[in-house]
């Protein structure tokens, strides 16, 4: 499962750079493009179920400076939409 947010950060936040620090050491958070003037900051989070996706927002929201976290943007990966091409794949040869 792969989702798109958007921390806010607030207007005393302070130094951008040590908010995005701690950003980065959540596991499987990737940080987009960011300056020292950024008051939202582009992340990517790349977990293996929906549970551990709500726990990265919940701690990515938890950081220092961060005033909210919006979730822009959720793909579920459906193993299963594979499978059809498989199947018409084995009829076409009946």
């Amino acid at each position: 499962m792969i989702a798109s947010v958007v921390a806010t950060l607030g207007e005393t936040s302070g130094n951008v750079q040590h908010i995005v620090d701690e950003f980065v050491d959540v596991p499987g958070v990737e940080i987009g493009d960011v300056d020292n003037a950024a008051r939202r900051v582009p992340i990517t989070i790349d977990s293996s179920a929906p549970n551990a996706l709500e726990e990265i927002t919940r701690r990515l929201q938890e950081c220092r400076g961060v005033a909210f976290v919006d979730v822009v943007f959720v793909h579920f990966e459906d193993e299963s939409e594979s499978e059809p091409a498989a199947n018409s794949q084995e009829m076409d040869k009946t």
